[in-house]
Formats: C-alpha cells, sequence, structure tokens
C-alpha cells in the first residue's frame, strides 16, 4: 500500500508538473514582464529608499525621475542599434564582394588538407548562411524587447509602490530579495565590464556593428555558460567578412575569449560566492526548461527564478528534500 502511495504521489507531480509548463508556456506574453519587473523591483526598492531617506524627496517623485530617465536610455539604445544596423546594410555590396575573397581563401586552405572542393561549391556553401536573416531577427527581437519594457514599467511602477506602503517585513521574502538583487547586480557589473571591454576591442579593429555586437555581449552574459560562448561567436561571421581569415581574425577572437574567460571564470565566482545555493547541473537543466517554456527570455531569467523556488522549497518540510536536491546535496537514506 505504501508502494502504491509514493507511486501516486510521484505521478500526481509529473503531470503537475506538465501542467504548470504548459499554463506558463501559454501565459508568458504577460508572465516574462510581470517576472522581470519583480526583479527590478528587487533591485531598485533600495535606491528608492536611500534618495527618500537621504535627500528627504518624495518616493513619487524618485519614481517619475527614474520613469523618464529609464525612457530616455532605452530611446538612446533605440538609436545606436538602429544606426549600428544601417552602417552594416550600406556596407553590404562591400561584403558581397568580400564573400568572395573569403570563399578563395577557404577553398585553398581546404584544398591544401586534401578536401577536393572547389570554389563554387565553398561559395554556395557562404551564401547559404542566413546572415541577412540573422541580423533582421536580431534586430526585430531587440525591438521586440524595447516595447515590451514599457510593459516592464508599468508593472515596476505598481510594485514599487506597493513595496513602498508595505510595512510588514517577511523571513522568506527578505531572503529571496537579497539573494536576487546580489545575483543581478553582480550579474549587471560583470555584463557591463565584459561588454565596454569587448566594445573597446571591436572599436579598437573597426569591426562593423560593434555596438550592437557589445550590447548582444551585455544580454546574453546573464545566460549561464552558454551565453559568453555565443557572445563571441556572433560577430564572426561580420569580422570574417570583413577581414578574412588572418591575424585580425585571430586577434579579435583570442582577446574576446579572454575577457570572457577572466570576467566569466575567474572575476565573478568571487563576486557572486555561494549566494543561489544551486548546483552547476540544476542551473543548467533548468536553463534548457525555462529557454524550452520562455524561449530566450526566460534563460536570463532562469537562474533567479529557480534561486526564489529553491529559498521557497528550504522552508517547507515537505518540499526540502527538493531544495537539497537543486543544491546538489543527493540524500540516499
Amino acid at each position: 500500500m505504501n508502494q502504491y502511495s509514493k507511486v501516486n504521489t510521484s505521478c500526481l507531480l509529473i503531470l503537475t508538473f506538465i501542467a504548470m509548463a504548459f499554463t506558463l508556456s501559454i501565459t508568458k506574453s504577460i508572465l516574462i514582464p510581470f517576472t522581470m519587473a519583480i526583479f527590478i523591483t528587487f533591485i531598485y526598492s533600495p535606491f528608492i529608499q536611500y534618495f527618500h531617506e537621504k535627500f528627504k524627496l518624495p518616493k513619487n517623485l524618485v519614481l517619475g525621475i527614474s520613469l523618464i530617465l529609464f525612457i530616455l536610455g532605452i530611446s538612446l539604445m533605440a538609436i545606436l542599434l538602429s544606426k549600428s544596423i544601417q552602417t552594416f546594410l550600406q556596407g553590404a555590396d562591400q561584403y558581397k564582394d568580400r564573400l568572395s575573397e573569403v570563399s578563395i581563401q577557404v577553398t585553398q586552405t581546404l584544398q591544401n588538407f586534401g578536401f577536393g572542393f572547389s570554389q563554387n561549391e565553398v561559395k554556395e556553401l557562404f551564401q547559404k548562411v542566413p546572415l541577412g536573416k540573422f541580423i533582421k531577427d536580431i534586430s526585430g527581437g531587440l525591438v521586440g524587447g524595447i516595447s515590451n519594457s514599457f510593459l516592464v514599467i508599468i508593472f515596476s511602477l505598481f510594485l514599487l509602490t506597493g513595496d513602498s506602503m508595505s510595512k510588514q517585513k517577511n523571513k522568506t521574502y527578505e531572503e529571496i530579495k537579497k539573494n536576487t538583487r546580489k545575483y543581478i547586480q553582480t550579474k549587471l557589473m560583470t555584463s557591463a565590464a565584459t561588454a565596454i571591454i569587448s566594445y573597446v576591442i571591436l572599436v579598437s579593429f573597426g569591426v562593423e556593428m560593434a555596438f550592437m555586437f557589445a550590447f548582444l555581449t551585455f544580454l546574453l552574459n546573464f545566460i549561464p555558460t552558454v551565453g559568453s560562448i555565443v557572445a563571441v561567436i556572433i560577430p564572426l561571421p561580420i569580422i570574417l567578412l570583413q577581414f578574412g581569415f588572418g591575424v585580425k581574425l585571430a586577434l579579435i577572437l583570442g582577446l574576446l575569449l579572454s575577457v570572457q574567460t577572466i570576467i566569466g571564470n575567474i572575476l565573478e565566482p568571487k563576486l557572486m560566492g555561494e549566494s543561489m545555493g544551486l548546483h552547476p547541473v540544476t542551473i543548467l537543466l533548468f536553463l534548457t526548461f525555462w529557454g524550452f517554456v520562455w524561449g530566450v527570455t526566460g534563460m536570463f531569467l532562469s537562474v533567479p527564478i529557480t534561486a526564489t523556488l529553491n529559498i521557497v522549497f528550504s522552508k517547507f518540510e515537505l518540499t526540502k528534500p527538493v531544495s537539497h536536491l537543486l543544491a546538489g546535496k543527493l540524500q540516499l537514506t
């Protein structure tokens, strides 16, 4: 009978998990901006409190100023991104000519290694690479993200207003705020440093769309493990078309990899510590899950969401084993 009860409970948990994943997927247009607004509230509420207490400014005034600055920042970012894309499109003819030169280099390299590819075959292979679609999808995604940011602003304003009016403090809620705030603030700092240094490297070599690649580097560094790899790969087609195979390509790639390695694998772990309490395998599994349910945005939010669930699970006896599992503390007895 006990064995039957365990099987029954396991089946119910699996069905609940599937139902929750389906619900999260179909409601993502509302839940994603709302979730982002919650994490923004966690980060920004201490600043509102600081300006309110230090300069005796009304909280509504601080919120209003913050809203204006945020809209100006988003508008400036949209202008810079659009200019970066326009610069690339204006040089499209130049890249077509460069494609022929690169195909010759690749053909010669392949033939030196004993591969029997002709120049036309290599050129056709390069032409099949959907570079134009890639740029269009990225720009469309950024425009979509900027448009969704206004919905995030509305949610954030309501949450910040409610947070400032609340007098009671919940211990679990405060722990979630503290851990999430530390993670996101650390990520913001390390991602900004990586993006700025990458931008300087790209501009120094004269790479087109340097600002856009730096901005994508900033965003992608919020995705654990995978993001930093993708951030290095994304500029390669443009760099290859501009400079072909040679010393410049090797130098740019080496410098970008060095920046990602030093900041991502050395500096960030020291700053982050063990605040999230998640096992690396757990992070990768939930990165996949949230990416499947909420797409790229879910991958950005996967770590803070999973860490929040871990804290909540640790507060109840029934779900404590799940919390131990997420932290990598397997209990075999």
